[in-house]
């Protein structure tokens, strides 16, 4: 998916742009000056706090893996069983353990999504934050990357009042909504708990 962006084959949005820049280690001018562009006229309008929860100088920092695999917000997209490492994404220790409160640390990996089936929770390209540790959605409801038939969608769960468990998307104009009655395997990959757009999940 990283080379698809960068040989211009996929759009690539303003928070993925800004993600593999920070995991590869260089400028996002160095890729794409445009971008770049975008991103300081953003910046002028909007909070960095609100892009991202970049750790401030001197704190502890956690490095969660960036990884190539995308889950898929649409018909979905293959299983790479051998997780591709893109780079590292550094974020303050504190306020991971205060807004996330992962199950572990070493537990969380950002992905990136495409498609729109889960608009406007999060975009084709937002850069997702995943606790590999949750695995029940009985346990919460939310927002989870699961695999099925060999391939990897991001879907919402809920669990009904009746103990039905759907699976969901939030866009409205192409809502889809299956249920886990144990006919077909899905195994829970992880559960997002942040969007790179500052929005917890």
């Amino acid at each position: 998916m990283l080379s698809q962006h960068l040989s211009g084959h996929r759009p690539i949005s303003l928070s993925a742009a800004t993600a593999y820049a920070i995991g590869l280690g260089v400028r996002v001018e160095d890729f794409s000056p445009r971008l770049a562009k975008a991103i300081a006229d953003a910046a002028q309008t909007t909070t960095v706090q609100t892009l991202s929860p970049s750790p401030s100088p001197g704190v502890p920092v956690v490095h969660v893996p960036l990884l190539a695999n995308a889950g898929s917000m649409g018909p979905g997209t293959d299983i790479q069983h051998d997780d591709i490492l893109v780079g590292q994404i550094a974020l303050s220790e504190q306020w991971v353990a205060r807004r996330l409160q992962p199950t572990k640390l070493n537990a969380l990996r950002f992905i990136h999504a495409y498609g729109d089936s889960m608009s406007p929770t999060f975009e084709d390209g937002d850069i997702l934050l995943v606790d590999t540790g949750i695995k029940d959605p009985k346990i919460i409801d939310g927002v989870y990357v699961m695999a099925a038939n060999d391939r990897v969608y991001i879907k919402r769960v809920r669990q009904r009042m009746d103990g039905v468990v759907e699976i969901s998307s939030d866009n409205a104009t192409v809502k889809t909504v299956d249920v886990l009655n144990g006919d077909h395997r899905i195994d829970i990959l992880g559960r997002v708990v942040w969007c790179w757009n500052g929005r917890k999940l």
